[in-house]
């Protein structure tokens, strides 16, 4: 399969990743609000934080934002998924990326290792931070061991600044009372949230204009808004559906997706697809949504009726 024509639409990069890529970040209300949280932790010397939600919203993204904009000096650790059998696993895997020994020994000895490790890091009162993604699979005895690094410390200051990333079963998990001294020692907890229908355009269309695109014209207002409608604010499958229309309307040889290539690529991806509204706020090319649908900027009243998308029959 030929790779999509990028110049076709404008475009000098992929504007929809698959991956969490901190190059393509968008700065929603929910996404600011959990990130300041994170920075507002680790500054105030909080041993544990906890940022849920449900998949495919930015979890992972938030957390690389995170790390990316700590000082220089932060010694830091992202483990990508937070899956281990036993506790020694957990601990190899932090002297492994410390470049530090970790075969042959107990699980006590790996456990004093890391404590070693991590109190020799604090050096100028700066933590390292651990940052566990997929934290919804870390068991009972996981999440105490990870208790214990939080509450590690010299005089006053934190070795460790430990983030869990996680869907929200972990929260529910949290409640149980063996899980009790665990719970109360997370300083900060932030949920991500859906975006709302404006911000999800927005989204999309900051997307387009970080990959390269000047003309604004390469997705169709009508487009932009089925897409955000119909994904529900999911950022994960809003990149699903409208990379699989771009590339849709690049093998038909067009040089922009219209309503009729969302419809298809939502219908392709299983997709509910919403309707648009009826009251819809006009859109210059490559200009923001307002924040508030009820009047466009100067004033004006949004146009009352819109055409409805149909679904392309086939011949």
């Amino acid at each position: 399969m030929r790779a999509m024509d990028l110049a076709r639409f404008g475009l000098t990069s992929r504007p929809f990743r698959p991956t969490p890529d901190t190059n393509a970040y968008f700065a929603s209300s929910t996404h600011e609000s959990a990130l300041t949280s994170l920075q507002h932790a680790f500054a105030n010397q909080e041993g544990l934080a906890l940022l849920d939600g449900e998949p495919g919203l930015g979890k992972t993204l938030i957390a690389l934002k995170f790390l990316e904009d700590l000082p220089s000096d932060v010694p830091r650790l992202f483990i990508p998924s937070a899956r281990f059998g036993r506790a020694a696993d957990l601990f190899q895997t932090i002297l492994f990326d410390h470049d530090a020994p970790y075969q042959g020994m107990t699980d006590h000895e790996l456990r004093l290792a890391v404590t070693d490790l991590l109190l020799k890091r604090l050096s100028s009162d700066v933590p390292t931070v651990i940052v566990f993604d997929e934290a919804q699979h870390l068991t009972s005895e996981l999440l105490e061991e990870i208790r214990l690094l939080g509450n590690l410390e010299r005089r006053t200051t934190k070795a460790a600044f430990v983030v869990l990333i996680a869907q929200l079963s972990l929260r529910e998990c949290l409640q149980h009372p063996d899980l009790e001294a665990f719970n109360q020692r997370i300083g900060v907890r932030c949920q991500l949230e859906r975006l709302s229908t404006d911000e999800s355009v927005n989204y999309l269309t900051s997307q387009l204009t970080k990959a390269g695109s000047r003309s604004g014209d390469v997705i169709t207002e009508e487009a932009l808004t089925l897409c955000a409608q119909s994904c529900q604010g999911r950022p994960r499958l809003m990149n699903q559906v409208a990379h699989l229309a771009l590339t849709m309307s690049d093998g038909a040889g067009e040089r922009r997706v219209d309503t009729e290539s969302m419809l298809e690529a939502l219908t392709q991806l299983g997709v509910t697809i919403e309707e648009l509204g009826e009251e819809m706020p006009i859109r210059e090319a490559g200009q923001m949504m307002p924040p508030n649908d009820d009047k466009l900027p100067g004033g004006s009243e949004p146009r009352s009726t819109r055409s409805k998308p149909t679904k392309r029959r086939s011949a």
